[in-house]
């Protein structure tokens, strides 16, 4: 099925992903630009904030020499989301992660978007929930490898679904996805549940800038083999 056409907003929100993941803007610019972004109402707003972005210096002579590999943004080595009751959403505002970053929750809800987020060259994403729901969004842009596993409830990943006692997803069981650039950032996503419902889905754009009406959706589950 054919993608909708990203909006001016979330093709400006692409490229400074992109930008952020060459090497070419430090972090601080990329949550600026990201910010900013969010809230603009124009395509003349967005194309405004991305101009305010500084410019490689080796830009003008890309047409003669390619220039070196920019150094890797360095990121912390461990990062830590926990919550006991409640909820958590990484949905609204850029947020950071770490070489491995660990989300914890005892009983209650967790959202992150990945597209909201700087992920690193390769790094790991553990979730670990004991009751409640988990949902994760991917951009498209970014390589990931999933292993899902719920000890009680239900496992989505990328369309594949499995459910009920001991129920294990990975990434292997779902359809081909469209591969990512080879420049893309790797991430392992390791998700376990005792109880509840897992899902992890890809998105064109962050979710906060997605039209009504095209929001992501839960596919029906698919018949498994006998």
């Amino acid at each position: 099925m054919q993608q909708p056409a990203l909006t001016p907003q979330q093709a400006a929100i692409r490229e400074v992903r992109a930008r952020y993941e060459r090497g070419d803007i430090p972090f601080d610019r990329f949550e600026y630009a990201l910010n900013a972004l969010l809230q603009a109402q124009t395509p003349e707003e967005c194309e405004g904030i991305l101009q305010e972005l500084p410019v490689p210096p080796t830009a003008a002579l890309d047409a003669l020499t390619p220039p070196p590999a920019p150094p890797v943004p360095k990121l912390p080595r461990r990062r830590w989301i926990v919550g006991l009751l409640g909820e958590i959403q990484r949905l609204k505002r850029p947020w950071r992660m770490g070489q491995r970053t660990t989300a914890v929750m005892l009983i209650g809800e967790l959202q992150l978007d990945l597209s909201l987020a700087n992920p690193p060259q390769h790094g790991v994403l553990d979730v670990y929930m004991v009751i409640g729901e988990t949902k994760l969004y991917v951009p498209r842009d970014l390589h990931v490898s999933v292993r899902v596993f719920t000890l009680l409830g239900e496992a989505r990943a990328f369309g594949e679904s499995r459910e009920g006692i001991f129920a294990y997803l990975s990434d292997e069981d779902a359809p081909v996805q469209e591969p990512a650039a080879p420049s893309a950032p790797h991430l392992e996503i390791r998700v376990f549940s005792l109880i509840g419902e897992v899902e992890v889905q890809r998105v064109e754009a962050p979710i906060i800038t997605i039209p009504k009406g095209q929001e992501p959706t839960t596919p029906p589950m698919l018949p498994q083999p006998q």
